[in-house]
């Protein structure tokens, strides 16, 4: 997650009180919920001969995380318009959750 979105969501989300630490496992923890939609909206825009080399590069212990956003810059074209969607969806998803226990 580059620096700017990082901010952005410690901000937004007001994790900016806490410890550093905790902040970076909160980063962490939303990043992987962030990914797993991502992963799911573009699942849906591969061919099935694509879906199977990300699932080879996801199982492999060497699959990280820059070498499987590389391949999904370049198997779908809008892959960074479906990332910022899903981080907005999540920034909803997290102010009407606050919003209800406020």
């Amino acid at each position: 997650m580059d620096d700017i979105l990082k901010k952005n969501i410690i901000n937004d989300l007001g994790i900016d009180a806490l410890p550093q630490e905790q902040q970076e496992e909160a980063l962490l923890r939303i990043g992987n919920i962030i990914f797993q939609g991502v992963l799911a909206r573009v699942l849906e825009l591969m061919s099935d001969g694509d879906k199977s080399e990300l699932e080879k590069l996801l199982m492999e212990k060497s699959g990280s995380p820059e070498a499987i956003l590389d391949f999904l810059r370049l198997k779908v074209d809008n892959l960074d318009a479906i990332v910022g969607e899903e981080v907005a969806k999540f920034k909803q998803e997290s102010a009407d959750f606050m919003g209800k226990i406020s």
